[in-house]
């Protein structure tokens, strides 16, 4: 199914900290010609350089905990969750500026940019969006972590989420991804870690910018710092951050994704594989 290429119809902005870095960062979203797709431009280095939203910009080694792009020595670090609305809202084409090097965190999830792209309005573009149609059934496992993709007229993603935390035994999820149920189900879903990472995190040099109002921190016995927006919230935001590491490819997509146990790495690695198993 084609429909046309959409952007966003006025400049929109927003400032926070990158959760990693900790540094104050401000982020404006413009429109964008049909046929550019996502554009982060660096405006604060020295001639403002640029570097596209696609897997082959994304630097392999800094996705253990966040998606990281780069072209020369220009990055922008923490790029999904802006990524994960974007794509779920059906916008194709948008530049993103900042003027430091890590998206700003907000409140952990993807609703604040979702809204604000909402705000912006979104217009259509003459030129026609034709999706990554899935035409057969594909798998790609990566040590204990696996992604299948079965044709599917529609966008879906199912994922399931293990862990040896008793209050994060299994969870599942299962969503059309549609601009309405985005917003509902999944944009709000915040990022979660484990109390007892956040010492090796803070020693690793991340995290500098976290609070206890933009993550979920789960303890042995209960959520340590807030009430969870979802009984799943967890897989929740699996679910959007796998939306933001697909984004990466380019164009709509038409299939049903079932991921267990993937992270940014794996979705990386996933995105190659399907590339070039398509001929993409």
């Amino acid at each position: 199914m084609t429909r046309r290429q959409r952007t966003i119809s006025k400049a929109v902005s927003c400032t926070g900290k990158g959760v990693h870095s900790g540094i104050p960062v401000t982020a404006r979203f413009l429109p964008a010609p049909e046929n550019n797709g996502y554009t982060f431009v660096r405006t604060d280095l020295p001639g403002k350089p640029s570097i596209p939203g696609s897997l082959d910009a994304i630097v392999e080694h800094e996705l253990a905990r966040r998606t990281t792009l780069a072209r020369g020595d220009a990055k922008v670090h923490t790029i999904e969750h802006m990524l994960s609305a974007a794509f779920a809202l059906g916008i194709d084409n948008m530049t993103i500026e900042m003027d430091g090097p890590e998206a700003p965190f907000l409140d952990g999830s993807a609703l604040p940019f979702a809204n604000l792209l909402t705000s912006a309005g979104i217009a259509e573009q003459d030129t026609e969006s034709t999706p990554i149609a899935i035409t057969r059934p594909m798998a790609f496992t990566s040590g204990s972590a696996e992604i299948s993709v079965v044709p599917d007229e529609q966008f879906r993603v199912s994922f399931f989420y293990t862990s040896d935390e008793p209050l994060l035994r299994n969870q599942s999820a299962s969503y059309v991804i549609e601009p309405d149920a985005y917003l509902r189900e999944i944009a709000p879903a915040r990022t979660f870690c484990f109390f007892h990472e956040i010492e090796a995190l803070r020693r690793a040099g991340l995290i500098r910018g976290g609070n206890l109002s933009s993550a979920v921190v789960i303890g042995r016995k209960a959520v340590v710092n807030s009430s969870l927006r979802f009984a799943d919230e967890p897989v929740r935001h699996k679910i959007l951050d796998f939306i933001g590491d697909v984004a990466l490819l380019g164009r709509p997509l038409a299939g049903h994704f079932l991921a267990w146990r993937s992270g940014h790495q794996v979705h990386a690695a996933f995105g190659k594989f399907l590339k070039k198993e398509l001929g993409l």
